[in-house]
């Protein structure tokens, strides 16, 4: 998902620790200086990095491939290139196994590819770089102290979106063994971590039909309007952020049959309510987030405010929602050259720094660019 301005946070935490965290040697009368100088050079980003890729296929064990691998990450992070992301952020880490932000890489990958092995590995070894590194000490050099102040920052945030991952992970694992080792995982780091309570709290998946979501969907062909499978469907696809335009549809659905439902028999008046409240919160809350990634901020931002009375219970969506919205106004803001759109999105964007996770330091970069763009404090 991107917006047209690239300056507005998207949903990865920027690295704190710099570029060029690593040394060049370039000795111009060697094979490997010659190309990196021709690196430096070179003007076009599409040259460059085919030139950086060649580098790190004929020069693998040269003092300067820290420094290459360095360069291409932040590349592919931004192409969404997940397995070159995978690749160089493990092959930088092998050259310095110190390095956080290749090890915050690795994690959004692991994480955006779903896979649980990898997450478990990265996220682990995010938390722990990351918590040698806001332990360091204040530096002497008065001049060093705002760099300093900016790593510690990064490190303590790192901790926590490890820890938001490993529950997030955990939730959504349907094998009972591997959400235990990831849970035992963040229990290990951090036993009084509000992520591993929140994951401790809740069941692997709603248990929304007491079947597997396969089972669901073939029973929705005898009985399509049935809300128990739409969100069963619709809630396994949104948190493996797969068939996205289903999960669309079916959620639509729910948001259609909801109020038109009877109360069934057996079901107090109370359950029913909690349920209708539940249900409608969470398909709302999917179609603006959906909607938000698709680029159609006017259907998001309706969605999103639709769902804000029904999810104030639930923090991560809820920060979810802040941050979407500030993201929707501001793109709207720039498209109908509206600045209350602007205003629109500091308000919410400000909301969702009041909430601590992921999207936390996210809306924070988006507050300095509407600062910045439409002068609002």
């Amino acid at each position: 998902m991107r917006l047209s301005v690239p300056a507005f946070a998207l949903l990865i935490i920027a690295g704190a620790f710099g570029a060029d965290r690593h040394k060049i040697d370039v000795d111009a009368e060697t094979e490997d200086g010659i190309l990196l100088q021709r690196i430096q050079q070179e003007p076009l980003a599409k040259r460059k990095l085919a030139l950086l890729e060649k580098y790190a296929v004929q020069f693998p064990r040269t003092t300067s491939i820290a420094w290459v691998y360095e360069q291409l990450l932040p590349i592919y992070v931004d192409a969404k290139e997940l397995d070159k992301v995978m690749a160089t952020a493990e092959n930088l880490l092998a050259v310095d196994p110190y390095d956080v932000d290749a090890a915050d890489a690795a994690l959004h990958a692991a994480e955006s590819i779903k896979d649980t092995a990898l997450v478990q590995k990265y996220a682990a070894l995010s938390w722990d770089l990351a918590s040698k590194a806001a332990k360091s000490k204040r530096l002497s050099d008065p001049d060093d102290v705002p760099d300093w102040a900016k790593q510690v920052e990064f490190a303590k945030q790192l901790m926590n979106y490890a820890e938001y991952v490993l529950s997030n992970q955990a939730m959504a694992e349907s094998d009972s063994q591997k959400k235990a080792d990831l849970l035992h995982l963040l229990e290990l780091r951090n036993a009084q971590s509000k992520f591993l309570i929140a994951a401790k709290s809740k069941p692997v998946h709603i248990d929304l039909a007491a079947m597997s979501p396969e089972k669901a969907e073939r029973l929705l062909a005898d009985d399509p309007d049935n809300v128990d499978y739409l969100m069963n469907v619709a809630d396994y696809n949104m948190r493996r952020d797969h068939d996205l335009q289903k999960v669309l549809n079916y959620s639509i659905r729910i948001l259609d049959v909801m109020p038109r439902k009877s109360r069934p028999e057996g079901t107090t008046h109370e359950e029913w309510e909690r349920k209708k409240v539940k249900y409608i919160g969470a398909a709302n809350w999917m179609v603006g987030v959906i909607h938000g990634k698709q680029g159609r901020y006017s259907l998001s931002d309706r969605y999103l405010r639709a769902s804000l009375s029904y999810i104030r219970d639930n923090t991560q969506a809820l920060a979810a929602a802040y941050f979407y919205l500030g993201y929707d106004n501001y793109a709207l803001a720039g498209e109908l050259r509206d600045r209350s759109k602007a205003l629109e999105a500091v308000r919410y964007s400000r909301l969702c720094v009041a909430i601590e996770g992921p999207f936390q330091p996210l809306a924070q970069k988006n507050l300095d660019v509407l600062r910045n763009e439409y002068n609002i404090e």
